[in-house]
């Protein structure tokens, strides 16, 4: 799937989520299987596709289709993608500005120790540990730096979609909730394609930034040269604490590159000696040693990271996957969710019956209408966990589930982690699932009680090393539970949406 067909879909998501009613989307025209037979044809014709990204993509283009025949004003909300960012003139721009940028000045001498483009060269570094380190450092650090990235650079790119979705106006005449809800609708999209095109955006942006530095470097060094034909620049240097041995030898680390590809030798200890003080030598090696170490260390360089960071934009936009974790692309994702996952439900202590149908359609909403959910026998108190099949073929998640009605003990820990054991023993990437039935004080509508409860056996699996899973919480939003089910499935190396 493509950025731009993620964005279809997103857009249809954000008008179908503020139009519960359907008054301005029609049931039948939300209903899946309109789209089936385009669906296997697709997936037959273009294979990579994945079948269930194929159906969602399918309903969004048909949908999208018809709301730009009635509402025009989503046509310029997709056509907001095609915003072109001016490569040519950026460069350009970093070009003259590095030209004019004059690193010497009208004296026209040339401190070896304070001369504009060690700046530069520091700078760059600066930014290549920085790069560096984001490649090392743990995932979760990582994301914040990313974050922070799209903060401070991307932030720029959300401000052109931000901005050009809110002038976004339709000519035709519609009645103000039509106007309200296209308004949230688009609000809600622009939100959600910035943050689905996170990455993508951080490396567009990376790589301008990479041009642009190369771009200046180029400008600074092409002025150099340009202003030597005109002027004599001469060259020296002054210290208070650098003696003239110091001075050959930062200058020997730093320009030994520059040196070995322009077959120049450095100046001997002598020589830089007597260039102590009012700068008075030509300055003509110094310019070729400072212009070649530039181009190694910052043009080269950043050049290389703008190609990667180009190609792997160009690699994201190609190819971007669903938030399929999501609650609505998991229950539009449902009939290809789940194959060769086997859900065991273990009420501990708690009866619950397999016609269930709100813990049932829960269960599909969160592992897929093909997974095998089965609930079986409540396990009594003090028991240990049954034996499950061994069944080599299906991955095994086990549900535990608990009624908060009862206080936890140290019977539920104990037990909690025998399952753990029993889970890590089966060698495959099995999981566990802790669920907190609140449906007991749901019904007499004691939230504070409910939430202490919550809170105690919250505490309890905590402990355990699992983060327990709400379910029937009348105080939580109604989609809460799927969208923190992921972050809930003990290790937590398995993605529910596969």
């Amino acid at each position: 799937m493509t950025f731009a067909q993620l964005a279809k879909v997103l857009l249809v998501q954000a008008c179908e989520e503020h139009d519960p009613d359907h008054k301005f989307i029609l049931r039948y025209e939300r209903e899946p299987s309109r789209y089936g037979n385009e669906v296997r044809d697709r997936t037959a014709a273009e294979g990579p596709l994945h079948a269930g990204e194929a159906r969602v993509l399918a309903r969004a283009e048909h949908i999208v289709d018809r709301l730009i025949q009635k509402h025009p004003v989503f046509r310029s909300a997709l056509a907001v993608l095609r915003v072109k960012t001016p490569l040519v003139l950026l460069i350009s721009c970093a070009l003259v500005g590095g030209f004019l940028a004059d690193p010497i000045g009208p004296a026209g001498h040339i401190n070896l120790l304070n001369f504009p483009l060690l700046t530069l060269l520091l700078w760059n570094a600066a930014a290549y540990i920085i790069l560096f380190s984001s490649m090392v450092i743990p995932q979760p650090s990582r994301d914040r730096l990313q974050t922070g990235l799209l903060g401070s650079v991307g932030w720029i790119l959300g401000l052109v979609v931000k901005g050009r979705l809110s002038t976004l106006r339709s000519d035709r005449a519609q009645s103000p909730d039509e106007v309200q809800w296209i308004s949230a609708s688009l609000g809600s999209y622009a939100a959600r394609l910035l943050h689905g095109g996170r990455e993508l955006f951080v490396s567009h942006a990376r790589s301008l930034l990479h041009a642009a530095a190369a771009a200046l470097a180029i400008g600074v060094v092409v002025g150099l040269y340009l202003r030597g034909f005109s002027f004599l620049y001469k060259a020296g240097w002054d210290s208070t604490f650098i003696e003239a041995q110091g001075v050959h030898t930062l200058l020997s680390f730093l320009f030994a590159p520059a040196s070995w590809l322009l077959r120049t030798p450095m100046p001997s200890v002598e020589a830089v000696a007597d260039l102590q003080g009012t700068a008075r030598a030509n300055a003509a090696i110094w310019i070729h040693f400072w212009a070649m170490t530039t181009v190694l260390f910052i043009v080269l360089p950043r050049t290389v990271l703008t190609m990667t960071a180009w190609f792997r934009k160009n690699r994201l936009a190609a190819d971007v996957r669903l938030p399929s974790n999501d609650p609505y692309f998991q229950r539009l994702l449902n009939p290809y969710r789940g194959k060769g996952l086997l859900v065991e439900v273990l009420a501990y202590s708690h009866r619950v019956k397999e016609a269930d149908d709100r813990l049932m359609t829960f269960l599909s909403e969160a592992f897929g209408v093909l997974a095998d959910i089965h609930i079986g026998n409540s396990v009594r108190y003090g028991d240990r966990p049954p034996h499950f099949s061994d069944d080599s073929d299906r991955i095994l998640c086990a549900v535990v589930l608990f009624n908060v009605a009862q206080a936890p003990e140290e019977t539920h820990s104990e037990f909690l982690e025998e399952l753990k054991t029993t889970i890590q023993g089966r060698g495959r990437p099995n999981m566990l699932l802790v669920v907190l039935d609140c449906e007991a004080y749901a019904q007499i509508d004691h939230n504070k009680r409910l939430k202490e409860r919550c809170q105690a056996w919250m505490t309890m699996v905590k402990e355990c090393g699992i983060q327990a899973l709400k379910y029937r919480d009348p105080s939580g939003p109604p989609n809460e539970a799927l969208q923190v089910l992921p972050d809930c499935l003990w290790p937590g190396d398995f993605r529910v949406a596969r």
